[in-house]
């Protein structure tokens, strides 16, 4: 009985860190350095000066904003999910709108 107690926590200490790991190595927030329309693209700069490419389709939900009013110095939240070497972003949401 002892054991099973041991082995359980056990996985869950294993589980709770392995899910914060993850999370600490996925972006999630950022300011838009450059937007591609044309490429449905956006480059996005993270806290440590870290700079990714974020891909959009027509399946993209776009929260508090569409495509066309995306701009330079918005600071953005999304969640995306990485194919054939591009992340592609599944939500996007606007957190602060850049100052004209």
């Amino acid at each position: 009985m002892r054991k099973t107690k041991i082995v359980t926590l056990s996985l869950a200490a294993l589980l709770v860190l392995s899910v914060a790991a993850l999370a600490e190595k996925r972006p999630h927030e950022g300011k838009i350095v450059r937007v591609d329309s044309d490429q449905k693209a956006l480059v996005v700069s993270g806290e440590h000066n870290d700079e990714w490419t974020l891909y959009w389709t027509e399946t993209t939900k776009m929260k508090n904003v569409t495509a066309p009013e995306l701009q330079v110095g918005d600071s953005i939240h999304f969640d995306y999910t990485e194919k054939d070497g591009k992340m592609w972003v599944t939500e996007l949401r606007r957190t602060h709108k850049a100052r004209s």
